[in-house]
């Protein structure tokens, strides 16, 4: 229901670092940039055989007044990720914190296989698809109210402040204070499928979103998210 366009540029430099830039366009609501990100981190090897690997980052996100967006509460994002590529499998386990307003950390754990579908028109592109799974947990703030029983004083002074309760009875009252928790957040099955030639490559990606138990929404069925990209190597 919020179709947005991203585009997004990045660099990268010897020894791992690399810088990136970003801007989000909502379709359907608003006339400019919905919101702009920039990100510095650096990429290396924990192995010889560079199977094993990891990836330090940060990012700082920029939204306009009154951002539709979920993420304005939280400007700053710190993460750190693990990938173990087996020759059958890849594994990736990544945390992010976020922080601003508020604060957030998310742990996802995904694995995926990239499969090579051979040529579509010649020896120089080929076709791809990477099946992958992933669980995503995080923290989750909301409100939470509870009743209260206070135990009424036989003194005259509570007497004055409620003449209706009898002496030694309890009271009952509500209080609502903040809470948060951290909760299996959604499972996601992810079918990317790529033509890809020296340069440039346009993917189309479906994924199936299925939310938590825990997860406060206004409904609990499955999302469904298509995104069309298109990668171009300089």
């Amino acid at each position: 229901k919020l179709p947005y366009v991203l585009t997004n540029a990045s660099v990268k430099f010897p020894g791992g670092l690399w810088l990136s830039a970003g801007a989000y366009k909502l379709l359907n609501l608003g006339s400019g940039i919905s919101a702009a990100d920039a990100t510095a981190g650096i990429d290396f090897n924990l192995n010889k055989s560079k199977t094993f690997t990891g990836i330090l980052s940060y990012s700082r996100a920029f939204f306009p007044e009154n951002s539709p967006l979920i993420q304005a509460a939280n400007e700053n994002s710190a993460g750190a990720s693990l990938n173990y590529d087996w020759s059958w499998l890849s594994a990736n386990l990544s945390a992010d914190y976020a922080f601003g307003q508020e604060s957030d950390l998310f742990i996802s754990f995904s694995n995926s296989k990239l499969l090579d579908l051979g040529s579509l028109f010649s020896d120089k592109d080929f076709l791809s698809l990477e099946p992958g799974v992933e669980v995503v947990a995080g923290t989750q703030h909301f409100y939470e109210t509870y009743t209260v029983k206070k135990k009424i004083r036989d003194k005259l002074f509570d007497k004055i402040k409620d003449p209706f309760t009898p002496p030694g009875q309890d009271k009952e009252s509500t209080t609502t204070v903040a809470s948060s928790s951290f909760d299996l957040l959604s499972y996601n099955i992810k079918l990317p499928l790529a033509y890809n030639r020296s340069h440039y490559s346009l993917e189309a990606c479906y994924q199936l979103s299925i939310l938590g138990e825990k997860v406060a929404a206004v409904s609990s069925a499955p999302g469904s998210f298509f995104n069309l990209s298109f990668y171009y190597l300089f």
